[in-house]
């Protein structure tokens, strides 16, 4: 004959135990559904590179110590849903480079993309592009079937020889409630070599 006490005791357990089990459903399904804040990450292809992406830049007369500006490609979102882009990055980066940070300009506000320039306001034709606003770090809209009029540069030091290129642009989004990243193809060319006059 049980007594009052373990009686309680006994339910006591069970509720335990039914709280453990459930809370390890819901940690699985949190899991495995990317709910919450967090979320995971699903591989993407709402996006499209361009030409920028199916080819390779190029620059011959990088000097040791020198940084530049190295662009990735303008994405393009070739879906039909609008995606939040928040940032990108390259994924290969060689011996010889060391980025510096991330930025992402407005073509309008610079005059167009930047391929590859020099950080020296004289010497890049494009002006200070450190005095242009900086749009990293913020969701840009690309609307569905658009492309996109922020794109993104890297600020890159070359800080020796290098014999392979900055490659593998990744970009991270979102669409509606899901983040996403996707490897567009790009590659981008630093050479040493006789400075331009």
């Amino acid at each position: 004959m049980r007594t009052p006490a373990s009686s309680t005791r006994t339910s006591r357990i069970r509720i335990a135990a039914l709280t453990a089990v459930v809370l390890l459903v819901l940690g699985a399904l949190y899991a495995l559904t990317g709910s919450g804040t967090g979320g995971t990450v699903r591989e993407g292809n709402a996006l499209d590179g361009g030409t920028q992406s199916a080819g390779n830049v190029g620059y011959e007369h990088a000097q040791v110590g020198d940084e530049y500006w190295a662009g990735l490609p303008i994405p393009w979102n070739t879906s039909r849903s609008d995606i939040q882009l928040s940032a990108a990055e390259f994924t290969h980066v060689p011996k010889g480079v060391k980025v510096v940070e991330y930025r992402a300009f407005d073509a309008d506000e610079t005059d167009g993309n930047v391929v590859f320039a020099s950080t020296d306001a004289h010497e890049s034709g494009m002006g200070d592009l450190f005095k242009v606003r900086n749009y990293a770090g913020r969701a840009v809209t690309i609307k569905a079937d658009s492309g996109s009029n922020v794109y993104y540069v890297a600020r890159i030091k070359v800080t020796g020889p290098v014999h392979d290129s900055l490659s593998g642009c990744r970009y991270s989004y979102r669409q509606g409630a899901t983040r996403y990243q996707q490897d567009i193809d790009c590659s981008t060319s630093v050479r040493l070599g006789p400075p331009l006059k």
